[in-house]
């Protein structure tokens, strides 16, 4: 059974909780703690603390971390971050508030370092949301790097021109993790976005029997206005860093020498081949249909 934190961001895209909800009911993985990142952090905990409810997993520590990146915001993002329209457009899912949904005690960075320091060398960070509370886990604790097993991340992108929003929102933060010399496996945005669902298919939440994925069915609802549509349904993005651990069969991997951008007036934030880091592996395909079967038996089967 594969140890791992899970570090997360839900609220604005739907993946966040169904790439968790999956994680919790696979029994290779061993969830021992779940942190959240980016303003509001602390609403963000809130919806991770209902699902959990929903599974009866409430001995699973949940923290919020930091709100804000590590580099300056313009006015612009500012506003965007503020608007929770845009941030918790499915905020609703941990609605009516219940005092059952607060974040334990403790801050996310403090909880990453307890959880690797209970654990060392048998902790996974699982990473699906910009890594900025990872990073100041790293800065508070420079030695913390050594005593991560790997980080299996979603984020960046390689192939194509594209500043990947995970890696770009925080592009200090993904600098430093990504040259802390620890192993990282990294599903980038074009190959993990190869697994979707349409909205059609998303029926079969709300058709299913348990009372989360009725849930689930309803967050979806909420989010997909908020997509601007451009999608043809949620896509899974997140779930590379939750399957990873405990079967490396369905994605093909590469290595590569990757760095962050974090000068360039065109280029800032993105992900290119170069640096010093010799372990980071890249996704470089996927096999989406059996990922799909393997995700529906998993949560709805």
């Amino acid at each position: 059974m594969e140890k791992i934190l899970i570090d997360t961001d839900p609220g604005q895209d739907i993946d966040d909780l169904l790439a968790i909800i999956f994680a919790l009911k696979r029994p290779e993985l061993d969830i021992r703690a779940i942190t959240t990142v980016t303003q509001p952090s602390y609403k963000r905990a809130r919806i991770i603390k209902r699902l959990l409810r929903y599974v009866d997993r409430m001995d699973i520590p949940v923290a919020s971390g930091m709100d804000l990146p590590m580099r300056q915001l313009s006015a612009e993002e500012l506003r965007f971050q503020d608007d929770p329209k845009n941030t918790m457009n499915h905020y609703a899912f941990a609605e009516p508030e219940d005092t059952a949904d607060e974040p334990d005690g403790e801050d996310a960075v403090d909880l990453i370092i307890d959880t690797v320091e209970e654990s060392p060398g048998e902790i996974v960070l699982a990473c699906i949301a910009p890594l900025t509370n990872i990073a100041c886990a790293l800065r508070k604790r420079p030695d913390l790097a050594g005593k991560i097993k790997y980080i299996a991340m979603m984020g960046g992108e390689l192939n194509l021109n594209r500043a990947e929003h995970n890696v770009a929102f925080d592009y200090i933060a993904s600098d430093i993790v990504l040259n802390s010399g620890v192993k990282i496996y990294m599903g980038t945005w074009e190959v993990t976005r190869r697994f979707s669902f349409t909205i059609e298919e998303c029926k079969a939440f709300h058709n299913h029997h348990a009372p989360v994925s009725k849930a689930l069915g309803r967050a979806i609802d909420l989010w997909y206005p908020g997509s601007s549509n451009w999608k043809p349904g949620p896509v899974m993005y997140d779930i590379f860093p939750m399957i990873h651990p405990f079967d490396q069969s369905y994605y093909t991997l590469k290595h590569t020498f990757v760095q962050v951008e974090t000068k360039g007036d065109f280029t800032k934030g993105m992900t290119v081949r170069g640096g010093s880091n010799p372990n980071i592996e890249v996704t470089t395909d996927i096999k989406a249909a059996e990922v799909k079967e393997l995700y529906l038996k998993t949560v709805l089967g």
